[in-house]
């Protein structure tokens, strides 16, 4: 068998690798006689848990000639069920006892020092427990001598299965016993003689990684930054690495598992027969006539210069944007693939089995901008300071830990996120603990306009929010602080100087600072809502604030005055029925008492003096009565009337 090495492998970010291999595959001599065969075949090792996404992606195919047959895997089994299948089953300590025990029944042909006896097997005989092992008896029938011959084990030098069944089982074995556990195989079969056989195939593998190294000093007086990418792989496989292309591709699609690997057979219902009656056929009418993007290379990076570690100790440097940058070569192109943006790693790379290697992807001189950024909600008290660039490399960058160095020491760190090509970056690298910022936030609501329709005042305030940033500056030098201040909904940015730049969830202000001093900015946001009020419901105090606010003139001020006069006066009236209908439930109540007691009374002496008495109160209550019926009916007119003059006023 013929084991192919990888010869490309691209690494994605989701947790699978796509890797191919090559290699020149010729007709397999090694096979025993009896299975001797003239097809090419190569053979892969995968895991177990691998197996699924192979069966999935798989490809063969073979460059100038050459034909695949096809290919065939090792089940799902493990190898203790595999064995069970073979009808010979030998022994790690007795195999060959074990062998003759198992071709029993079976043609076989057993060569001695002295002469070859061909027969049937018939069994293997044991000594006893003081007996020697070499006086295991092997019995043989001949047929054509119809005996049956003994013979020491030990004796025999050559044991040749005549039963094809028997050798097929044999060989059976003794593959499967080769089998790893958590190893799978997949056997490419071609047609005879030399074929070069490409395979592809998506596995599992553990993501690609970057990490970045960001330096900035100067020269010449002027400022110099340089910005390193490195990528990082891990060699999982069980075998090294060489020469092998790579690429690392920045993007996700869509990956999934699908079993593939396990047989499964689905339960199928169980139908009995049933009589039934002849169906008539069935009849059917007839049927009316009737880019991709251009790849795009761009200069990445290559490998680093390293020191002869046999010279003398050199003095201790400073790490510079112009040193690190003439000691890296470029290796690596940069293409846009689709969706996708990959890193092709331009020399091959070669990695020994259980290590991992950095590539280095990506070299730039971006045109640094230094800030100090507040933004109370992501990092409070203190501004953070921050290196800002546009990616003006022409590639897509992958997020990934960054390391910045100032004047040759280390500065902090920062994650860079993902960014497409002309994507601005800002990385916060660390804090500037001698600047603190405080914040004192206010809202407020301002009434700017009161207007009367269809009997309801309509009111338009502004809801204000400000707050208020004290920066103070313990540093020996001025500086400038960003205050990033959170957008509000519906909210615009008023008594406020403009912002510097807008995102979409924050303004930025800039505010500057002298050294050892304060500076106090507010910025306020406002928006304008509306609501409704019946007029009865405003409250005198109210309407002459609103007057002395100049939100109402004198005329309309006093029109509001009388209609609330008007509401006071219908209320009274109001308040004056349900007098009346308390009084009018008391009378009843008490009529009630009067009438019970009056059926109790004679006519005749003190009860009949008693019940004229109780008819004089019958007779005053029914006076009392009428006169609120009156009352009542006096009170709606007056109602009415106020209603009246409340809605002529509303229309006025």
């Amino acid at each position: 068998m013929n084991t192919l090495p990888i010869v490309k492998m691209t690494l994605y970010k989701h947790g699978v690798g796509f890797y191919q291999r090559r290699g020149t595959v010729d007709t397999d001599t090694s096979s025993t006689a009896s299975t001797a065969s003239t097809a090419s075949m190569a053979s892969l090792q995968f895991r177990r848990d691998e197996m699924n996404d192979i069966l999935k992606s798989l490809t063969a195919f073979t460059v100038g000639g050459g034909q695949v047959l096809g290919m065939d895997y090792a089940t799902p089994e493990d190898k203790a069920a595999l064995l069970a299948r073979s009808s010979i089953q030998l022994s790690d300590g007795a195999s060959l006892r074990d062998l003759l025990r198992d071709v029993r029944g079976r043609a076989v042909e057993v060569i001695t020092a002295g002469e070859t006896l061909a027969g049937i097997a018939v069994g293997v005989d044991l000594p006893g427990k003081r007996e020697p092992l070499t006086a295991t008896l092997l019995s043989i029938f001949v047929p054509g001598q119809a005996a049956v011959r003994t013979l020491p084990v030990s004796d025999i030098r050559q044991l040749n299965l005549v039963d094809a069944r028997a050798a097929g089982d044999l060989a059976y074995f003794l593959d499967t016993s080769l089998m790893e556990d958590e190893k799978r195989s997949v056997t490419v079969r071609l047609a005879p003689g030399p074929s070069d056989l490409v395979v592809s195939y998506i596995a599992p593998s553990p993501i690609w990684r970057v990490s970045y190294r960001l330096v900035a000093d100067e020269q010449d007086g002027k400022p110099l930054s340089l910005l390193q990418g490195w990528g990082l792989f891990d060699n999982t496989f069980d075998e090294d690495l060489e020469n092998v292309h790579l690429t690392f591709v920045a993007g996700m699609p869509v990956s999934f598992i699908y079993d593939l690997y396990t047989p499964f057979t689905p339960e199928r219902p169980v139908v009995r027969e049933e009589a039934r009656a002849v169906a008539r056929p069935v009849e059917f009418a007839e049927a009316l006539s009737s880019p991709p993007p251009a790849m795009r290379g761009v200069r990445a990076l290559g490998r680093t210069m390293m020191a002869d570690e046999r010279q003398a100790p050199a003095p201790a440097a400073k790490m510079s944007a112009a040193d690190l940058s003439q000691s890296t070569v470029v290796a690596a192109t940069g293409q846009a693939q689709g969706e996708f943006f990959s890193y092709v790693v331009a020399n091959p790379v070669t990695v020994k089995r259980g290590r991992s290697a950095m590539v280095p992807i990506l070299q730039a001189q971006p045109a640094l901008r230094k800030e100090r950024i507040y933004n109370g909600r992501k990092h409070p008290l203190n501004p953070v300071i921050t290196a800002r660039f546009k990616n003006e490399t022409g590639l897509t960058l992958e997020r990934g830990p960054l390391t910045v160095v100032e004047a040759g020491e280390y500065a902090g760190e920062a994650m860079l996120p993902f960014t497409a090509p002309g994507g601005e970056i800002f990385l916060a690298y660390a804090v500037d603990l001698g600047v603190k910022v405080t914040e004192e936030t206010t809202n407020e609501q301002l009434l700017v306009s009161v207007n009367i329709a269809n009997g309801l005042l309509s009111l338009q305030e502004y809801q204000i929010q400000r707050v208020t940033y004290r920066v103070e500056n313990r540093n020996d030098q001025a500086v400038n602080v960003t205050l990033e201040h959170p957008r509000l909904a519906n909210y615009t940015p008023f008594d406020t100087p403009d912002p510097v730049e807008t995102t979409a969830d924050a303004y930025r202000y800039l505010v500057q600072v002298k050294a050892h001093s304060v500076a106090v900015f507010t910025a306020a946001q406002r928006r304008l809502v509306a609501r409704r009020e019946e007029v009865r419901n405003q409250r005198f105090d109210t309407l002459q604030r609103w007057l002395r606010d100049h939100l109402l003139d004198q005329v309309a001020f006093d029109r509001i005055k009388a209609i609330l006069a008007l509401h006071d006066r219908l209320a009274e009236h109001e308040t004056s029925v349900r007098k009346n209908e308390t009084n009018r439930q008391a009378i009843f109540n008490q009529q009630k008492v009067v009438q019970g007691n009056l059926g109790a009374l004679k006519e005749q002496g003190e009860e009949g003096q008693l019940r004229g008495r109780y008819v004089r109160t019958l007779n005053q209550l029914e006076d009392q009565l009428a006169q609120l019926k009156t009352s009542d009916d006096e009170l709606a007119a007056a109602i009415a009337r106020t209603k009246a003059e409340i809605d002529k006023a509303l229309a006025g």
